[in-house]
């Protein structure tokens, strides 16, 4: 007798299980594993295994459908199925899956491979798994004795690719040990977006220009690359993710490496390169020494030599490069050496102060002269946020172009969440809240919020005396305590930050002292683990947003917010008020006024007209077509666009055997042999024929 299939439970309202399931703080975690196996014409069976890191559950059925439809859409009827079951299944036990492994045996990949249309569906249903489940979705070719075998296998295989110790569905960060490339979305086994996802977000000029570019570039066999000293933490990295997401969608030979960490070198790029070109210290102990160069240089070069170098198969076979940053900037002669006809243009993220930077003698002026003279000077172009005091001195504004930062609008930072994601967040939220010692968030009070790494530049003192000043106004206008909103201080980690913690111990210090003990209770003030939706669940649930920096290259947090359309109070400083209208999508105050930030947000809160006139502006479409150009799309246009005219590949050798020095002309040499005068103006001018 044939054995019984086994089925997942579904627990009926109301039950005893089904109402203990809900009284969990945080629905526990699983990890799915899906294979599927194509039987005969319009026949498939089909095995689900839950995984919890202890015990496997196993769902296994078969689909049948009519044959009279095309292949495409019995796979598409079979995906509805499964997203029903396992959606049903999770729902009814209060669990939360954080990841999908689908695949396939054999016999149904090599259906597959015969009939390549069949990919489309497949991919969609991964879409779905992220878009409606909140569930991080893999592909993966199985192998196993029965389809149960190979959908525990997947499961198992998912659980150990993600960090099952922390709820949010975020996939190991892979990096090849041969090359220190990132590979990025797990090497593409992850799926979570196709193109046409992109497209519905993008504005159609825009969109057709980068098919466009993407097709020269593909064409013309271009390899672009991407440098920066970490995968993981701060605005670059969370750029160089969705940038080669994209660009891997598009067929576009573009890839991002980072180097080797040394906690050493990271205190000399955060605290003697970073923190003084924001001007965030006077202190002499961070001028840079003679050993600090040393110890900075030896870096950068066994990085080149023991993963990029000569017979690599990285620098060697580039076209273009772009440098994020200065921290590993000394490759750049090394780069020239090896590979004299790649493009390097280095692009700047942080704010440079010019000003103190051409004091002759200052701390500034020291590392800007060290930097530019033996490595950046020798870039064809030099990228900055569109902010003319970041330009730092001796940088011809002929080879200067201008360029913002980006965020993307379907990775897990911005995507949309459903009240029910919204609230397990909240609880995740809290229970890191809580293993730190600090108030979580009340399911009934609202919440201003900074979400900001915790660092000197920003301003998160002035975060709290803003809000302990807000609280007496609001307590001065007759609102009681229960009726305040609570304050939210969180953020990301960065393994290149060594400021993390002192700035953090300073905040927890700053709560004792007695001015701030009667508000203490309603502070949160948290460091989140890497959990990108987990910032956006508590973000797009605040009543406003702070971004109170004091030195600012481009904060991507405040076009995040102004995209959840929450209002966002902010110090004029860097790039910030290029991405707020002053009155309009948010509020602009002096850099240092608490008062002012106390006053802007005591309004907002008590008077909802007012704040409402924030809202409806950021949902009109002509606010939604500003912001185009600080998401994913619009950015990688800039970056192909860059390519394609910089490079040589495609056009007449003899241009490459006429190229000048870099640092001996004031523009750029372009890839047709002519001579560029970007006169630090926006990239986007250029492709778009205003410039």
């Amino acid at each position: 007798m044939a054995q019984a299939r086994r089925k997942f439970s579904i627990l009926e309202a109301g039950s005893p299980r089904y109402v203990l399931a809900r009284k969990k703080a945080i629905g526990k975690s699983i990890y799915l594993g899906v294979a599927v196996s194509y039987t005969d014409e319009g026949k498939f069976d089909w095995a689900c295994s839950s995984y919890d890191g202890s015990e496997f559950s196993i769902h296994e059925d078969t689909f049948c459908t009519s044959t009279t439809v095309t292949r495409v859409d019995q796979l598409k009827q079979l995906f509805d199925t499964i997203i029903r079951t396992v959606g049903d299944y999770a729902s009814s036990h209060n669990f939360r899956i954080q990841a999908v492994c689908v695949g396939c045996d054999e016999k149904t990949a090599s259906v597959v491979a015969d009939h390549p249309d069949l990919k489309d569906p497949i991919r969609e249903m991964c879409t779905r798994f992220w878009f409606d489940l909140d569930a991080t979705p893999c592909i993966y070719k199985l192998r196993g004795l029965s389809l149960n075998e190979e959908a525990a296998s997947a499961a198992r295989k998912v659980y150990d690719w993600f960090t099952p110790q922390f709820p949010g569905s975020i996939p190991r960060i892979a990096v090849d040990p041969e090359t220190n490339e990132v590979l990025v979305d797990m090497d593409a086994h992850c799926h979570m977006v196709d193109l046409k996802h992109f497209e519905e977000t993008t504005d159609k000029p825009t969109w057709d220009k980068l098919l466009e570019l993407s097709e020269e570039c593909k064409h013309r066999k271009l390899k672009i690359l991407f440098f920066n000293s970490t995968p993981q933490g701060g605005g670059v990295a969370l750029m160089r993710h969705a940038t080669i997401r994209l660009m891997r969608l598009l067929g576009v030979d573009c890839r991002w490496f980072v180097a080797k960490p040394n906690p050493d070198v990271f205190v000399i790029t955060k605290r003697k390169f970073h923190n003084v070109f924001q001007g965030v210290t006077a202190d002499e102990q961070y001028r840079l020494l003679k050993e600090d160069k040393d110890l900075w240089i030896e870096w950068c070069e066994q990085n080149f030599d023991n993963y990029w170098g000569e017979g690599k198969g990285v620098i060697d076979t580039a076209d273009v490069i772009i440098m994020d940053d200065p921290q590993v900037s000394a490759i750049i002669p090394r780069i020239r050496k090896l590979n004299p006809a790649a493009r390097i243009i280095y692009r700047s993220h942080i704010e440079i102060r010019s000003d103190l930077a051409s004091v002759a003698g200052s701390m500034q002026h020291d590392l800007w002269d060290f930097l530019w003279s033996g490595f950046i000077s020798k870039t064809d172009l030099f990228i900055s946020h569109p902010v003319a005091g970041f330009i730092p001195p001796r940088v011809p504004h002929a080879k200067v172009a201008l360029m913002p930062a980006a965020t993307d609008e379907l990775d897990g930072l911005n995507k949309k969440m459903s009240a029910a994601d919204l609230e397990y967040y909240r609880r995740v939220f809290n229970r890191c809240a809580e293993d730190q010692g600090s108030p979580g968030i009340s399911a009934d009070r609202p919440y201003v919020i900074q979400i900001a790494r915790f660092d000197p530049a920003k301003g998160i003192p002035d975060v709290i005396q803003s809000y302990r000043i807000f609280r007496e106004q609001l307590t001065a206008k007759g609102l009681e305590n229960d009726q305040h909103p609570q304050l939210v201080i969180c953020g990301h980690g960065s393994i290149d930050d060594p400021d993390g913690t002192v700035i953090y111990d300073q905040v927890i210090e700053m709560l004792a002292q007695p001015e701030y003990v009667p508000y203490a209770k309603d502070i949160c003030v948290t460091r989140l683990p890497a959990s990108d939706q987990l910032l956006c669940a508590i973000l797009r649930s605040s009543f406003c947003a702070l971004q109170l920096s004091h030195r600012e290259g481009f904060e991507i947090k405040v076009t995040e917010s102004l995209a959840k359309y929450k209002p966002v109070i902010a110090f004029r400083s860097g790039g910030i008020p290029l991405q707020i209208e002053d009155g309009k999508t948010g509020i602009l105050v002096e850099r240092g006024n608490t008062q002012g930030v106390a006053d802007a947000l005591t309004r907002l809160y008590t008077d909802n007209d007012y704040y409402q006139e924030f809202v409806n502006e950021l949902r009109t479409k002509e606010q939604d077509s500003k912001r185009q150009q600080f998401f994913t799309p619009f950015q990688s246009v800039n970056w192909l666009y860059l390519a394609t005219e910089l490079a040589y590949k495609g056009n007449d050798a003899a241009i490459v055997k006429a190229q000048p020095q870099a640092e001996d002309i004031e523009g750029t040499y372009m890839g047709n042999g002519q001579t560029r005068n970007w006169n630090a103006k926006y990239v986007r001018k250029f492709w778009q024929g205003t410039a």
